[in-house]
């Protein structure tokens, strides 16, 4: 028997509140919202496991301060993937996405290379540890709080 909170949409609602109550000065919890619906090869993602979703948060950090840094604001394009949804979009096998620790985004100023620049020197500064993707061809760059430099181009 499911009960009204075991429902997607009151899981979504669960972790708008729970992104919101951790006081973010240029996102919100229902940035997330549309990526969980959307439908690859004609599988659907879902919303992350409850107790995947501490794990968003030093990424979503990292994007707090880099908007900050930008002065202008980042959009969202990627960020949880079920594994079956992985799949479906032809993600890495260990993609960080599958973790929740991971973000595609882009900013509505500068380029790729720009914003991939500034997490560097973040990464330097000792802001945080994890791998940056720069794709100029679409426009993204994907940042994760894996622990652990990675760096490459898509």
């Amino acid at each position: 028997m499911t009960t009204p909170s075991d429902k997607p949409n009151d899981a979504a609602a669960q972790l708008e509140a729970f992104i919101d109550a951790q006081g973010f000065r240029f996102f919100k919890g229902r940035e997330f919202t549309p990526y969980w619906s959307r439908v690859s090869d004609g599988m659907k993602n879902s919303v992350p496991p409850r107790n995947l979703w501490p794990n968003i948060l030093p990424t979503l950090k990292v994007l707090d301060t880099l908007r900050e840094k930008m002065g202008a604001p980042i959009r969202l394009l990627s960020t949880y993937r079920s594994p079956a949804y992985n799949r479906a979009v032809g993600g890495e096998s260990q993609s960080f996405h599958m973790q929740f620790k991971a973000i595609d985004f882009s900013c509505d100023k500068g380029t790729p290379e720009q914003w991939a620049d500034a997490l560097k020197l973040m990464r330097k500064e000792k802001v945080f540890s994890g791998g940056i993707g720069i794709y100029p061809r679409n426009g993204f760059v994907h940042v994760d709080t894996r622990g652990y430099t990675a760096d490459w181009r898509g």
